[in-house]
C-alpha cells in the first residue's frame, strides 16, 4: 500500500496524483490540514523535517517532495519509461523542465498564495503579478512541441499543469498572448484521469484564494508597491581530460553548482561568459539554445543541455566514474532529487526574488517580508540537516547546489550561527574540499558585494 500525506489543493500534490493515475497506482490518501498545523506535528516532522507536502510511504521507504516522488513511481512501477526517460538528454530535458516548475511556476505561486493565506495580504503586488507573467511567457517559449518536453507527455507536464492551472485564473493568462499554453492545457484536460487528479482541485484553490483576497481586504488595505518594475563546444579526451563547454557566468549560484560538480568530476569547462546585463542571454543565437534565456546552459559536443539541476544529473551520469554523487538507488536518488528541488523552489527562488529587482529594478532596500522568507529558508535548511550533508552521509549535488544559494545569501542576510550551527558545520564540512573556494566562495562574495553596492548607489539615485 502506497501511503501519500497530502492536501488535494496543493498543486504538488497534484502532480504526484496525476502520476498516479497515469501509471495505474492507488494511493491511500491522507489528508494534511497546513491551517490546522499538521505538518508541524512531531509525528509528521519524524516523516519530513522541512514539513512540506506531499509525502510518500511506500511500506515504510519515506520519499520526500513531488518531484522526486514523482521519478521514484515511474521508476519502481512504470511499465516503460515514458514518463520519465532513462535516455540521458531526453532525461536532462525532463529534469531541466522539473527544476523550471519548482524554481519559477510553483515558487512565484508561492511567493503569491502565501502572503494570502498566512498574512493577510489582500491585493497582488504588481512585481508579483509581473512576475507571474514572466513565467507563463517562458513556458509559452518552452512549447515548442505539443508538451512541455517534445512530442510526448512526461512528468514534466503533471508538474507544471499543476501550478499552472492554479495560477491562470488568480492572475489572468490571455489566450490570445498565449495559445501555445492553452493548447497543451486542451491536450492535458483530455486526458481521462485530468479533472479528478487536478482540475477540481486547480478549482478549489482558486476559489479559496479569491476568497480570501476579498476576506482580507475587509480588514486592511495594502498598497500595490510599483516597481520599475556560450572551438564550438565538444568532448575530447585528451590525457584523460574531458573537457565541455559551459555558458556561465561565476557570479550566478546556479554555475557555480555546475563548477562545483565539474571539479568534483575532474572535468575541464571551457567557460563561456554570459553578461546578463548586457543582454546577451537575449540574443537570437543564445535563444536557440535556451528559449528560457537562462544561465548555465552546457554544450557537449553540440548536445545542449539547459539548467543547472539538470546538467549536473547530465554530468554525473556520463563522466562519474561512480553514482557517489547522484546515487542510482532509489531512495537514495529520490532524496538528493528532493534536495535540489528545495534548493530551486526555496534557496535560489529567494535569492532571485532579492538580487533581481535590486540589480534590475532600483529596489533601494530588502523588505521585511522577503528578510523573513529567507529566515525561514535557513531553518528549513537547518531542518533538513539532519545528517553531515543535504541528502544523507555523502557528498553529492544536492549540496553543491544548496551551498551555491546559500553562501550568497548569508553574505546578505546575516545568518546566526547559535541558531543554524548544523548549517554551519555543513558549510565548513563543503569549505574543506580543495576546489571549494575557487568554484564556489569567490563567487558567492562576489555576489553578494555587487548586491550591496547597487543597494548604495540605488539609495544614492532615490
Amino acid at each position: 500500500m502506497l501511503k501519500l500525506y497530502t492536501l488535494h489543493v496543493s498543486p504538488p500534490c497534484r502532480a504526484v496524483e496525476l502520476t498516479a493515475k497515469a501509471l495505474g497506482i492507488d494511493l491511500h490518501q491522507q489528508e494534511v490540514n497546513l491551517l490546522a498545523g499538521d505538518h508541524l506535528k512531531p509525528e509528521y516532522l519524524k516523516l519530513n523535517p522541512q514539513h512540506t507536502i506531499p509525502v510518500l510511504d511506500d511500506n515504510g521507504t519515506v520519499i520526500c517532495e513531488s518531484h522526486a516522488i514523482m521519478i521514484y513511481l515511474v521508476r519502481k512501477f512504470g511499465k516503460d519509461d515514458s514518463l520519465y526517460p532513462e535516455a540521458l538528454v531526453k532525461q536532462a530535458k525532463v529534469n531541466a523542465a522539473l527544476h523550471f516548475e519548482t524554481g519559477v511556476l510553483f515558487a512565484r505561486l508561492r511567493f503569491l498564495f502565501e502572503p494570502i493565506f498566512f498574512h493577510g495580504v489582500s491585493e497582488i503586488s504588481f512585481e508579483k503579478a509581473e512576475n507571474i507573467q514572466k513565467a507563463y511567457q517562458l513556458l509559452e517559449d518552452t512549447l515548442k512541441e505539443d508538451y512541455v518536453v517534445g512530442s510526448s507527455l512526461t512528468i514534466a507536464d503533471f508538474s507544471c499543469v499543476s501550478s499552472i492551472s492554479s495560477l491562470m485564473h488568480v492572475v489572468p493568462m490571455e489566450k490570445a498572448k498565449y495559445p501555445k499554453i492553452y493548447g497543451w492545457l486542451g491536450r492535458m484536460k483530455r486526458l481521462p484521469y485530468y479533472e479528478e487528479a487536478n482540475g477540481s482541485g486547480a478549482t478549489a484553490v482558486t476559489e479559496a484564494v479569491l476568497n480570501t483576497l476579498k476576506e482580507n481586504a475587509t480588514k486592511k488595505r495594502i498598497h500595490i508597491i510599483m516597481q520599475q518594475s556560450r572551438v564550438s563546444s565538444r568532448f575530447l579526451q585528451l590525457l584523460n581530460m574531458v573537457i565541455v563547454k559551459l555558458y556561465t557566468r561565476h557570479m550566478s549560484p546556479p554555475c557555480r553548482a555546475v563548477e562545483l560538480t565539474a571539479k568534483a568530476l575532474g572535468i575541464t569547462l571551457d567557460q563561456h561568459v554570459v553578461n546578463l546585463m548586457a543582454g546577451e542571454h537575449l540574443t537570437p543565437e543564445y535563444l536557440k539554445m535556451n528559449p528560457q534565456h537562462i544561465i548555465p546552459v552546457l554544450d557537449d559536443n553540440g548536445t545542449i543541455i539547459p539548467e543547472s539541476h539538470a546538467i549536473m544529473i547530465y554530468l554525473v551520469s556520463k563522466y562519474g566514474k561512480d553514482d557517489s554523487l547522484y546515487p542510482k538507488d532509489l531512495v537514495k536518488q529520490a532524496r538528493v532529487n528532493a534536495a535540489l528541488h528545495f534548493e530551486s523552489g526555496v534557496l535560489f527562488a529567494r535569492t532571485r526574488f532579492i538580487v533581481e529587482p535590486i540589480a534590475y529594478r532600483g529596489i533601494t532596500e530588502i523588505s521585511t517580508e522577503k528578510k523573513e522568507c529567507v529566515q525561514k529558508a535557513y531553518q528549513l535548511l537547518e531542518d533538513t540537516l539532519v545528517d553531515d550533508y543535504v541528502a544523507g552521509n555523502s557528498l553529492t549535488i544536492a549540496d553543491f547546489s544548496c551551498v551555491s544559494s546559500f553562501a550568497t545569501l548569508m553574505g546578505i542576510i546575516p545568518v546566526d550561527k547559535s541558531k543554524f550551527p548544523k548549517i554551519y558545520d555543513w558549510l565548513d564540512r563543503l569549505k574543506k574540499l580543495p576546489y571549494y573556494e575557487e568554484a564556489n566562495g569567490s563567487g558567492a562574495e562576489e555576489l553578494a558585494k555587487f548586491v550591496r553596492s547597487a543597494l548604495e548607489k540605488n539609495v544614492a539615485k532615490a
